[in-house]
């Protein structure tokens, strides 16, 4: 369920939840165990460049993860 708020009460704007759900998308991807190494590698990269983002504009509070 993605947040109808940023972490300081604003409402998210469509592309800060593109982004929240990109960043979903990506997340669930990198728990897979059914990808080839270098696909889940990548992914997880991927998904902490996103989280970046995400965690620079206030949009989530966690730490992505993955090892």
């Amino acid at each position: 369920m993605t947040p109808k708020t940023d972490l300081l009460g604003r409402p998210l704007s469509k592309d800060d939840q593109e982004l929240l759900d990109l960043y979903a998308r990506l997340k669930t991807l990198a728990a897979r165990s059914d990808l080839p190494p270098v696909a889940t590698a990548n992914v997880k990269q991927a998904m902490v460049l996103l989280w970046n983002a995400c965690s620079d504009l206030a949009l989530l509070y966690e730490e992505p993860g993955c090892d």
